[in-house]
Formats: C-alpha cells, sequence, structure tokens
C-alpha cells in the first residue's frame, strides 16, 4: 500500500466513524445543550424547546437533525419535559412516547446483533457515543412517570390512572433491563477483546485506583470523589421515591389500599427521618384494614384520608444533575464523563393553604440517585474508554511504522508519514469526546406537601423571597400541583385536575 492508499484509508474510516457515531461524536451532549439550558434556567422555555426542535428536524444533510441516529432518545425526553412545563400535555406525550417506542428497540435487540457489534466496533474508532442512548434507569422511570403526568394534563384521568398502574413494575423492569445491558455489554466487549488482544493487555491493568492515583488526573479524581459521596444519598437498586408516591396515589384513587400500602412502606424506608412518609404509610394501612407496625404505633395517620378531597404538591427544585467533560490522562490523554452537581439555590419553601403554613419535604434526591448508578457503572465505562484510546493509539502509530518499513521511496515515505501525522492528530483529537449524554432539564430535588382540598380552594406556594398564588378550579374534587423552579424566581406551575374523588 502507498502513502496515498494509506492515507485514504484513513479519512475512510475517519469519515465512517463521524457519520455513524452519533452527533455527540465530535461535540459532546452537555456542551450542545449549553444554550438550551441557559434559556431554561432563566424561564425562557420557549427558547430552550427550539433549540430542541431544531436537533428533532426531519434530517437533511445540511441540519444538525439527531434523528434516527444513537442520540435521538435523550433529545425527546428534554422535548417531553419542556413541552410538560409550556402546559403542552398532548405533545409531551407524543415525545414520551417516541421516547418509549426507542428504548423498546435497544431493548428488544438480540444479546449481540449485528447493530451492536457495529457500534462497539465504532466505539473503537471513536468514543462511547457511537453506541444508542439507551436512557439511564433514572431517565426511564421518569419518562414513565412524566408520561402519566401529561395524561392528567390532557384531561385523561384513566390514562393517567393505567400509566400509574404501569409505574408499578417500572421500576422492576429497569433492574432487569440494567442486568440486560450489563451482559450485552460484556458480550460486546469480550468480543472485541478477542480483535485487540494487545491493546487488551494493556487495558487490564487501569483501574479506576489507578486513574485518580495519577496527579495529573487531579480533577478527575476530585469530581469522582464528589460523586462517590453524593452517590450515598441514592435510595439503591435505582429505586426512585418520586415513582413510588406517583405508585402509591394511583392506588389510592383506585382504591386499591393495600398496594398503596406497598409502596408507601417502601416510601417510608427510603426516607425513613420524613414524618409525612410514616403517617402516609399508617393512613393506607388502616384504609386497607391492615395492623399498623408497633414501632409506628405511636406515629398516627394523616389527620384526613390521603385518597379523597385532597392537593398533592410536587415541587420540583434546582438544576439536575448533568454529566461533563474532564482531561484524563493514562498516559495519553483522553476524555473523561464526570456528574456535574449546581448548587441549591433554595433556602425556604413554603406552602400555604386555609392559614396553615406547611413546609414540603424531600421526595427525590435526583443528584444522588444519578450519582450511584454512574458509579455501578463506572467500570464498564473505564474499561470502554481506556480500550478504545489504546486501540486508536495503536492504529496511529502502527500505521507510522507501516510507511517507515514499507518499500516506497523515501519521498512518499515522508509524505505518508506526514499525512498520517497530521491526519491521525485532527481525528484524534475530533474524536476525543466524552459521552456526556443524559436528560438535564430534570429538577434537582422533589420535595413533597399533602394537604385537605382548602376551602377557599387557594394555595400559595414560596420559594425564597418569591412566591405564586393559584387558585384550584371547582370541577377538581382533588388537585396534583406541580412546580418547577431551577431557579427561585423561575416557578413554572401545572394545576392538573382530579376529577373523581
Amino acid at each position: 500500500m502507498n502513502s496515498r492508499q494509506f492515507f485514504s484509508v484513513t479519512l475512510a474510516v475517519t469519515l465512517a466513524g463521524l457519520l455513524f457515531s452519533g452527533c455527540s461524536t465530535v461535540v459532546n451532549s452537555h456542551r450542545q445543550k449549553a444554550a438550551l439550558m441557559e434559556d431554561f434556567m432563566k424561564g425562557d422555555r420557549e427558547g430552550a424547546l427550539s433549540e430542541v426542535r431544531a436537533k428533532l428536524k426531519e434530517p437533511c444533510w445540511y441540519n444538525s437533525s439527531v434523528i434516527n441516529t444513537g442520540d435521538e432518545l435523550v433529545w425527546r425526553l428534554e422535548a417531553g419535559s419542556l413541552l410538560f412545563g409550556m402546559g403542552k400535555y398532548q405533545d409531551a406525550v407524543n415525545e414520551f412516547r417516541i421516547g418509549e417506542k426507542l428504548i423498546a428497540d435497544y431493548d428488544d435487540r438480540a444479546k449481540v446483533s449485528v447493530r451492536d457489534v457495529g457500534a462497539e466496533s465504532a466505539v473503537m474508532l471513536t468514543n462511547l457515543n457511537a453506541l444508542p442512548y439507551r436512557g439511564w434507569c433514572r431517565d426511564r422511570i421518569m419518562l414513565a412517570a412524566m408520561k402519566s403526568l401529561a395524561y392528567l394534563g390532557t384531561g385523561n384521568e384513566s390514562a393517567f390512572r393505567a400509566q400509574l398502574r404501569r409505574l408499578r413494575t417500572e421500576q422492576k423492569h429497569v433492574q432487569e433491563v440494567y442486568q440486560d445491558t450489563i451482559e450485552k455489554e460484556k458480550a460486546g466487549m469480550s468480543e472485541l477483546k478477542k480483535e485487540y488482544p494487545e491493546q487488551t493487555a494493556k487495558a487490564g491493568d487501569v483501574t479506576e485506583k489507578a486513574i485518580t492515583g495519577d496527579k495529573r488526573n487531579k480533577e478527575v479524581a476530585e469530581s469522582l470523589a464528589v460523586s462517590r459521596k453524593t452517590a450515598r444519598r441514592g435510595y439503591g437498586n435505582f429505586l426512585n421515591p418520586m415513582a413510588l408516591f406517583l405508585s402509591g396515589l394511583g392506588s389510592l384513587r383506585d382504591g386499591n389500599f393495600s398496594n398503596a400500602a406497598i409502596d408507601f412502606r417502601r416510601l417510608h424506608e427510603a426516607l425513613p427521618e420524613q414524618m409525612l412518609y410514616r403517617q402516609l404509610y399508617v393512613s393506607s394501612l388502616q384504609l386497607a384494614g391492615q395492623t399498623v407496625p408497633f414501632a409506628l404505633c405511636g406515629i398516627g395517620n394523616l389527620g384526613f384520608s390521603p385518597d379523597r378531597n385532597c392537593v398533592y404538591v410536587l415541587i420540583g427544585t434546582g438544576r439536575g444533575p448533568a454529566l461533563e467533560q474532564k482531561d484524563l490522562y493514562f498516559p495519553v490523554m483522553t476524555a473523561w464523563p464526570v456528574c456535574k452537581f449546581y448548587p441549591d439555590t433554595v433556602k425556604t419553601l413554603c406552602v400555604t393553604a386555609n392559614q396553615k403554613n406547611i413546609t414540603p419535604v424531600l421526595l427525590a434526591d435526583m443528584d444522588g440517585i444519578l450519582a450511584q448508578e454512574f458509579h455501578e457503572r463506572l467500570p464498564g465505562m473505564i474499561t470502554r474508554i481506556v480500550l478504545s484510546t489504546l486501540v486508536k493509539e495503536g492504529l496511529y502509530y502502527g500505521g507510522i511504522t507501516a510507511v517507515g518499513v514499507s518499500n516506497i521511496s523515501t519521498t512518499a515515505k515522508v509524505l505518508g508519514i506526514v499525512s498520517i501525522a497530521v491526519g491521525g492528530a485532527i481525528y484524534r483529537a475530533s474524536v476525543n469526546t466524552a459521552d456526556t449524554r443524559c436528560w438535564e432539564t430534570l429538577p434537582k430535588k422533589y420535595h413533597l406537601a399533602i394537604l385537605p382540598m382548602p376551602k377557599d380552594r387557594t394555595v400559595t406556594l414560596r420559594i425564597n423571597s418569591f412566591s405564586r398564588q393559584f387558585r384550584i378550579p371547582r370541577a377538581a374534587r382533588s388537585a396534583i400541583i406541580l412546580a418547577d423552579a431551577p431557579e427561585p424566581k423561575n416557578i413554572a406551575v401545572q394545576i392538573l385536575n382530579l376529577t373523581h374523588q
């Protein structure tokens, strides 16, 4: 092979990798969402949505559409939550449905399908963005939860309740899918390790401890230490208390008090320090005609029946966690994903109704949920990123060596080596991108307050010095008030009416 031929092959491989590995292969997803999140945080949801719509246009050669790429799901999730926050409930349902279909497609693939093997091979030549985004377990559970609320927003209370019944099994399903995904990853990596034995041998020595022990990786080490500490606030087994509450609420509304008691018991166990969930558990046991555990006998119930004539106030506060890119050395520099947590700007939180002030309690720590899953997946990430980096380095230096020892003229050798050196440097720099894909428009925390329907049907929400007052329509027997406040002064409120009970 002469130098021109070798350069052509290198260029072809480069173009193929960039074209078929997904839009976040060159510019990481977190960076792509910078303008979106800036608009979202200042309350310009329409502006944020326009950024998402640009990604979900019909694909053309001149636009940046992610449709039919491995990045589509993550942008569908952002679209769904933005549309929901703007009160465009049916549009939100439509986006969540597409997201569910994408997830089902990934889950239904064979253990090691041709498409998956191709994606794994693309990882070796590019980065982890070559694999289709299947959704973090947190994202899958929140998709189901948000879809149920969006159904209620459309006025379809029966669909809302049906979706909540499915939500009850969703967390178990997510655990099963996670294990299946791990098996798929192991199978794919096994094939690739056979194909690259030399790089595999080198990669086998790289561990999290080895990475964080390198002084050059101080910033990555600090980020991993923070996220590992944050992961302790997670709830184990991909549990999401927000989903547990909604599932239990659905059972209450259906009159299935035994199932409600099961969900509220798990909610109490996840957040044992919160009196509200102890009382909610006791109330559901009493509705089911079951014996209250001795340890809770002195707690008492809510003081009102939580299945009817109630207002359920769900408050999402702060900017949720994201993944960002850092530089890491082992020994060459590569892009690495780490968890990014944003400051908690909420100092005081209060719901006022019937001339009483109620302090909402923590329902779900979204930082802890994502951090816990990130660290469970970290060993697999390390293996993939390290092996991919070593393969690209091996191909780069192997190409230079091949030209150097080839039987061609000195001039041709020089041209070939320069071509590979320049082209290879550009290529490696362009695909040195971390996989930072995740759902970013979710809140940092969810809080909950439950109260009997106010006589004047008026509820006031205060976050720090900012407040919003709203009136619940007469047609609503009960209501879910969902407030989303990325910043205390930026509060979007949805009143979702429950006309039954």
